[in-house]
């Protein structure tokens, strides 16, 4: 059995056609998830049930990168002007991936700044409103 590098080293984002490689050192800089459930089941009290399924695949992204670095930068200047964000995601080694549509960036993190020994992260919190992975 062979293991997967599931690093920052093998992890391909871009958004937007920008290569994200200035991972933070939160670990993990990267978080998919989805934000509504992709089906929900009405049980009746008969026995039966109905099956409700989601046409889209929303996803949040939450990506952590290093404070002032070039993408951090572009992705501020890209929202300035109003885009709707669209991304990739894949794992090197893995087989995953996953393609974003039709996004916007919802929240910044917190801009943990002026500390003695550390700052925080620049932190992006995207939504999409489709996904399609693999």
């Amino acid at each position: 059995m062979s293991m997967t590098n599931y690093g920052a080293a093998g992890a391909n984002l871009s958004i937007n056609g920008i290569t994200i490689s200035s991972f933070g050192d939160t670990d993990p800089p990267i978080v998919i998830e989805d934000i509504e459930p992709r089906a929900t089941l009405k049980r009746g009290t008969g026995g039966g049930s109905v099956r409700l399924d989601n046409v889209t695949r929303a996803k949040r992204l939450t990506i952590h990168l290093l404070p002032g670095s070039d993408e951090a930068r572009q992705i501020i200047a890209l929202d300035k002007t109003r885009v709707d964000f669209y991304g990739a995601f894949s794992q090197s080694g893995s087989g995953e991936s996953l393609v974003f549509y039709s996004g916007i960036l919802v929240n910044r993190g917190q801009l943990g700044r002026g500390g003695k020994t550390s700052v925080s992260d620049d932190q992006f919190i995207f939504e999409f409103n489709d996904s399609e992975e693999v």
